[in-house]
């Protein structure tokens, strides 16, 4: 067994893909979300009464959704990072290798 590690940046990068797709759909969520709140119709003429009563939870709903999303946002931010860092670090490293294959005088 070897204590090796092995980063796969673009695995990464994928990642960071599906993570922005799913902050856009609870993005998608909370614009939805407004909307019907701002629609005194949205629930019908026999259901008028209904969105004074849901308007709290429907807030509470809304701070969750942009709680989520604002996470989903942190997490991506930081393995970008994370992704950057170990492109740079491979690259330095197969410049440190290059250059100690190099020949002197050359």
């Amino acid at each position: 067994m070897t204590d090796e590690l092995s980063v796969d940046a673009a695995q990464i990068r994928r990642h960071i893909a599906h993570l922005e797709s799913v902050r856009a759909r609870f993005g998608a969520v909370r614009s939805a979300s407004a909307s019907i709140a701002q629609d005194g119709a949205a629930y019908g003429l026999l259901c008028a009464w209904l969105p004074p009563v849901l308007q709290g939870r429907h807030q509470r709903q809304d701070g969750l959704v942009a709680y989520v999303e604002e996470n989903l946002a942190l997490a991506a931010d930081a393995l970008a990072e994370v992704a950057t860092a170990y492109e740079d670090a491979d690259a330095g490293a197969a410049e440190a290798v290059r250059k100690a294959g190099e020949r002197p005088g050359r």
